[in-house]
């Protein structure tokens, strides 16, 4: 049987507390974490690597640079095909302290993992707790972290939000109570805006900082680092700004950091 998801709505994880920092909360209890401002840390936001170990190296390297003190990877850090990866991947999450969600890919490598007709190794083992541990949705105060729908079930890191229109995007706007949800899956960077009773679909520029309205709602699809995408939020500023992967000094950086946690052509994940 697939594993089955074990989580809260929402985890409590002591990376978003502090002096400064609202912190998660569980929604079934709404116990707030220590804490009563909000935490004013630049987030770097990155998505669907599909095991490309380079890009996501980079991707770190780029937004601890732009001075990100938070980094959260939306799902699909593994890939179901190239599997192998796994394990120098989530070396890679664990060496950067990069808070994860799950994503679709991730929850079929548990999976994999998780058959008892085939034990995992050592080394498998650990992955598997890992993986199991990681959350469906993360949260810092009204802003949602998920791979997809900010919800708690397997349909929620399946569900796509952008499918061409507003329709699902206006759905979740009322049945979720979310300010700002980021979000991955689809890999088209694009934004949803609901201001003044009207949801909007609109394109996201590259390098060119969009200004969230204090009134508005968002969703934000994060583009795919595996196509040379991340993300930067400054909640202190309210500016969200789309950055490409591959570009300046970092460019070849990545793939050091990469091979530095665990080369995968070495290290197969079981």
């Amino acid at each position: 049987m697939p594993d089955l998801i074990r989580h809260p709505v929402l985890l409590v994880d002591s990376r978003f507390r502090g002096n400064d920092s609202v912190g998660l909360y569980d929604r079934r209890s709404n116990k707030r974490g220590m804490g009563t401002k909000p935490d004013r840390k630049r987030i770097g936001i990155i998505a669907d690597s599909h095991g490309n170990l380079e890009a996501t190296a980079e991707a770190i390297l780029l937004l601890k640079g732009r001075g990100a003190g938070l980094l959260v990877h939306l799902g699909d850090f593994c890939d179901s095909i190239r599997h192998d990866r796994a394990a120098a991947m989530i070396d890679l999450i664990l060496e950067h302290d990069v808070l994860a969600v799950k994503g679709n890919n991730d929850f079929l490598v548990q999976n994999m993992l998780a058959d008892a007709r085939r034990p995992p190794d050592a080394e498998g083992v650990k992955m598997l707790a890992f993986l199991r541990d990681v959350p469906v949705v993360r949260a810092q105060g009204d802003i949602r972290f998920a791979h997809s729908l900010p919800f708690d079930t397997p349909r929620a890191f399946y569900e796509p939000i952008d499918t061409g229109n507003t329709r699902r995007a206006e759905e979740l706007f009322n049945e979720a109570d979310f300010r700002i949800l980021f979000c991955g899956h689809s890999h088209l960077p694009i934004l949803f805006r609901k201001s003044d009773g009207r949801v909007t679909r609109e394109p996201v520029p590259a390098e060119r900082p969009t200004a969230l309205e204090r009134t508005g709602r968002y969703i934000f699809v994060v583009g795919a680092a595996a196509d040379g995408e991340c993300a930067l939020f400054d909640p202190a500023t309210g500016l969200y700004e789309r950055i490409r992967i591959g570009k300046g000094n970092n460019r070849g950086m990545g793939q050091r950091l990469s091979q530095s946690s665990s080369d995968p052509a070495y290290r197969p994940a079981h």
